[in-house]
């Protein structure tokens, strides 16, 4: 093990470590452990963390040639207290190994045929990126790691776990624009008595942003796929939010600490809405009280 600080680019606001520096540590076989400065918590507005501050992994992207994660999602995060560990695809199940909870944050990577409502094809091929989120996911659920789900995260942790994604919004009729880069695409509506019920003070309809072309099947389709291929049983996933034309958008399982979310509730903070930030504050909480 041996540390390492990401360095920051500020025109795209972005912190990185080229695959170059990677390479070096798979070259001499050491394992890095990627964090931030001090002085970079200070410039996210955040104190730096003690030595008891829980540890979070935290999944990078990729760019490039480098591994990235972008400034409003690592601010979200580190606003919450935690120490954070970034995780690389060639070492997330060992770095994951230090963490007690993994943040799978959004982003584009090809995801397999199996994913897919009626899917034919069950074979497992997938890019690197993918087979890290399912790393994660499956050490997360295998460790009872509390997990946080966003965008395309949240969508593979449903997927792995047993729910069905449709490719575009072709499969459905919606007047809705869900891949749009308006701050406030469309109204959220959140079911009683759910964990994010809980995180919103039983706050039910508000506004969210949308960015993605790929969608989690609705409730009914997911009902029939799963009786499909498992016959009997409930879903392994519960529904904690619809947009207005049924398409989820949050989901979870309160007893495994997993909570995802399909907007990008880091955007909305960082033009001011402090509500968001309670569902990265969600993901330390459990980490806290457990």
């Amino acid at each position: 093990m041996e540390k390492y600080y990401l360095q920051f680019e500020s025109v795209s606001k972005t912190f990185f470590v080229a695959d170059s520096v990677i390479n070096c540590f798979i070259k001499k076989e050491v394992i890095p452990q990627i964090e931030l400065t001090d002085e970079q918590y200070h410039r996210l507005g955040c104190k730096a963390p003690t030595i008891l501050a829980p540890v979070v992994g935290m999944l990078m992207g990729r760019s490039g040639d480098c591994y990235t994660s972008r400034w409003n999602e690592v601010s979200a995060l580190a606003k919450t207290g935690v120490r954070i560990i970034f995780l690389t695809c060639h070492h997330c199940s060992v770095q994951l190994q230090w963490c007690k909870g993994v943040l799978l944050p959004d982003g584009v990577f090809e995801k397999p045929e199996r994913y897919y409502v009626g899917a034919k094809n069950f074979g497992d091929f997938a890019s690197i990126q993918q087979k890290a989120y399912c790393e994660c996911v499956r050490l997360a659920l295998y460790s009872h790691l509390p997990m946080l789900g966003i965008g395309s995260g949240a969508q593979l942790i449903a997927a792995e776990i047993g729910l069905k994604l449709y490719r575009s919004f072709d499969c459905v009729e919606t007047p809705i624009e869900h891949n749009t880069r308006k701050s406030e695409a469309h109204r959220l509506n959140v079911f009683a008595n759910t964990p994010l019920a809980q995180i919103f003070d039983g706050d039910n309809q508000f506004f969210v942003n949308s960015h993605h072309h790929e969608l989690l099947a609705p409730v009914r389709v997911q009902r029939e796929e799963w009786r499909k291929h498992h016959c009997t049983g409930e879903l392994p996933l519960d529904i904690y939010a619809e947009a207005n034309d049924g398409t989820p958008e949050a989901w979870g399982l309160e007893s495994r600490h997993i909570l995802c979310v399909q907007w990008n509730p880091e955007d909305m903070v960082a033009i001011g809405n402090e509500k968001m930030q309670r569902i990265y504050q969600w993901l330390a909480d459990e980490i806290n009280n457990r």
